[in-house]
């Protein structure tokens, strides 16, 4: 049987955040219509958000038969101490940005797990607050778009996956996001940024400071 996002949470014991599960049902993970169209027209797609968090930097959203397989083929609580995972993205390198249980084991935080490394760390308490904290993050810094687009384009870029993820996010969230894009400024030629670290930090704010304990991770060429 095809997996989907909910059969693997339900098979790990991890709840699907209801944004999660609203950006599947609308597309907004989905990288064109097909290969071809993607390739073809790519920068058009970055430049509205399409898929949500274009402008994250080395962020690649998966659809559900590759999370399976990563589930089952590394981050799988045989192999991982008796702790699941349930990938969402990966970064270029093949570390996997996942879901995971909070100590409380009450909601599903969020994360990336490195693929070479012996130990990860939660980096926020819900996937909204991941999501919202790799946009502001995009905005403090876009040097990593501007092999492919010039810095008016990439501030273009930041403010359409601003927009995009202000019809998902909790609404002080989405509130946040649209004060910092009214707030932000043009940009110059040499610009690497939209915003600089005191917006950044104090747009965080919104959500309550997390900090997770480092737990160890087996890496993905041990496991068989």
């Amino acid at each position: 049987m095809t997996p989907t996002f909910e059969s693997l949470a339900a098979h790990c014991g991890i709840a699907l955040p209801p944004m999660l599960a609203r950006l599947l049902a609308d597309g907004r993970t989905r990288y064109g219509a097909s290969r071809e169209d993607w390739q073809a027209n790519w920068r058009e797609y970055t430049l509205r958000a399409q898929p949500l968090l274009s402008s994250v930097y080395d962020f690649e959203w998966i659809d559900a038969a590759q999370a399976a397989r990563i589930a089952e083929e590394w981050l799988n609580p045989r192999f991982q101490d008796g702790r699941a995972f349930l990938p969402f993205a990966i970064s270029g390198a093949g570390d996997a940005y996942c879901l995971m249980r909070t100590a409380a084991g009450e909601a599903a935080g969020a994360g990336m797990i490195w693929h070479d490394r012996g130990d990860s760390a939660m980096e926020a308490a819900s996937f909204e607050q991941f999501v919202f904290a790799r946009l502001v993050e995009s905005a403090l810094d876009f040097e990593h778009l501007l092999d492919d687009f010039s810095p008016a384009q990439a501030r273009d870029c930041v403010l359409a996956d601003f927009e995009a993820a202000a019809g998902y996010l909790p609404e002080a969230a989405a509130n946040a996001l649209r004060a910092l894009a009214a707030a932000a400024e043009p940009v110059e030629d040499d610009s690497t940024g939209m915003i600089d670290e005191d917006v950044a930090e104090r747009a965080l704010s919104v959500y309550a400071a997390f900090e997770s304990a480092r737990f160890a991770v087996v890496p993905r060429w041990e496991c068989e």
